[in-house]
């Protein structure tokens, strides 16, 4: 499935002693000065082939679960108390972050928007995980040759759902089309949000 544009990006931070969402979730769609969405990318959805070889052939192979599912971002102007709560840095009344012994991302619930080439609305959601930010980048202006600004990269790390239901132990939700209950069961699971009537 090939999937175009990308125009929203929903982060619900966790609780780390409940497990529930933790605060309104974090919505990255282009409005101004709250950050806008570039690129995903998805990887470590198959696990390794396992072969075994008997009678001079391959006999038989095991490729069952997936293997490190991550995925990898390119965000612009994410605002800094969003970045500092998802990459769990510790941030003062004054307003000062620290990033240091202290630093604990906490598992976040992501869902991502997109659209597939025959126009359907597209839904992937990745039920539990940790973000990470692994360098800050400075680059000097020059004057005669003005660039528009780059994105800033970030790597979230996917684990399995420890909640019950369908979800219970995968890593990825898709889901391609217009059903408004299978959209809402979606979110609500991704989002530990209360599902809509």
């Amino acid at each position: 499935m090939t999937l175009v544009h990308f125009p929203r990006m929903t982060i619900q931070p966790f609780d780390a002693k409940t497990g529930d969402a933790d605060g309104d979730p974090i919505v990255v769609q282009g409005d101004p000065n709250k950050g806008g969405t570039i690129t995903a990318e998805i990887s470590g959805l198959s696990s390794n082939p396992l072969k075994t070889a008997a009678s001079d052939i391959e006999y038989w192979i095991s490729q069952e679960g997936v293997g490190e599912v991550s995925v990898d971002f390119t965000l612009i102007d994410l605002p800094f108390d969003a970045e500092a709560k998802i990459l769990g840095q510790k941030t003062t009344e004054a307003g000062i972050t620290y990033v240091g012994n202290d630093t604990n991302p906490p598992y976040c619930g992501v869902l991502l928007e997109a659209e597939s080439l025959a126009g359907d609305s597209a839904y992937l959601g990745f039920f539990r995980g940790k973000f990470a930010k692994d360098k800050e980048t400075l680059n000097t202006q020059d004057p005669a040759d003005k660039k528009a600004p780059e994105g800033d990269s970030y790597t979230f790390t996917a684990a399995g759902s420890p909640d019950d239901g369908d979800q219970k132990g995968e890593y990825v939700a898709k889901y391609v089309g217009s059903d408004a209950t299978a959209i809402s069961t979606v979110k609500a699971q991704v989002l530990k949000a209360t599902p809509k009537p």
